[in-house]
């Protein structure tokens, strides 16, 4: 995942001490790395890839580039906003047994996440025999502004960052010049679910389309969190760009915010990482954490556990669309 800057000193509502948490890296990669395994996120699109990647992905691309067609080059794979690589890596290996040599080139402005990413990778060397990783430490703004000229790709994926990289309609169009004829785009986005309509009900806790800033490791980003795969799949018609889609959800138990004197440590972060916000409980006013609480108790969804108590699971719509040039 891309984490972003911000220049969100002020926000237009009145808050105490509050702040974006994409302003604070530490504090969002603790936030992103604690609802992932909350909500068993990376293990969800394990097994899209597992059980979907080799029909969606593999065999379209093998059926476009494979044997003499690449003319003695390797499969050139673009990842952006990699992360610590997990997801890629399990893709990059499904290629590599259709594809002898595969160039992939990483994009990722977390060095801390980069560097996870690159201890894998000499951890499983064996594994992935035949891939030639090109490290870009940098934000896809900073990628842009130096690829050469014509430099295109036969495979992109972007797992969650098309919120970081600029306008959607733009950053669309740029993948698709990115792309080979016949290449094809691996993207997993938030849908229009509660997630998406929190943001929308409190735009406060927003961060849309800023200026690039500097963050604490230099890069320059923008951030619009209000992008879903409806915005995506409209720019997706209007440019006649053919795809498919698949959805899955993400539920995260929210039910010590409801049924405890105090939250644990975990439902804290995984309710800063929904409000994208440090600290929400303590930082914002009374009122909008009561107003945005009241919206997702109502929104969540309540199921009896074994004992017969309430459950809270606030559940957060995602597509992947596979997209084709």
């Amino acid at each position: 995942m891309i984490y972003n800057a911000c220049n969100m000193a002020t926000l237009n509502l009145q808050r105490k001490t509050s702040q974006p948490l994409y302003c604070n890296h530490d504090h969002y990669l603790m936030a992103l790395n604690t609802f992932n395994q909350h909500t068993r996120h990376q293990e969800i699109l394990a097994k899209w890839t597992e059980e979907e990647f080799d029909s969606n992905v593999v065999k379209v691309l093998c059926e476009k580039f494979s044997g003499d067609k690449l003319d003695d080059q390797p499969l050139r794979v673009l990842g952006v906003g990699s992360g610590g690589g997990y997801q890629e890596t399990l893709q990059l290996k499904k290629l590599k047994t259709k594809f002898s040599r595969i160039s992939a080139t990483v994009i990722e402005p977390s060095t801390e996440q980069i560097s996870k990413y690159q201890e894998m990778v000499r951890q499983n060397s064996s594994d992935i025999t035949g891939i030639e990783y090109k490290w870009h430490n940098q934000t896809f703004q900073e990628f842009e502004r130096s690829i050469a000229a014509g430099q295109k790709y036969h495979f992109i994926t972007i797992v969650h960052a098309i919120y970081y990289v600029g306008k959607v309609e733009e950053t669309v169009k740029t993948f698709s010049e990115l792309l080979e004829p016949g290449g094809m785009i691996f993207m997993a986005v938030k849908a229009d679910s509660d997630m998406s309509l929190l943001a929308k009900t409190f735009p406060q806790l927003a961060v849309e389309e800023q200026t690039p800033t500097t963050t604490t490791e230099s890069h320059e980003v923008k951030t619009n969190d209000l992008i879903s795969s409806t915005d995506v799949k409209s720019v997706l018609s209007k440019n006649q760009m053919a795809y498919t889609q698949s959805s899955y959800t993400l539920s995260p138990d929210l039910t010590t915010c409801f049924t405890e004197d105090e939250m644990t440590p975990v439902t804290k972060l995984v309710l800063d990482f929904i409000t994208t916000t440090v600290k929400f409980q303590e930082s914002v006013p009374d009122e909008t954490f009561n107003q945005v609480m009241d919206y997702i108790k109502r929104n969540a969804r309540v199921k009896k556990s074994d004992q017969g108590d309430d459950k809270y699971y606030f559940d957060i719509e995602c597509e992947i669309l596979v997209i084709s040039k």
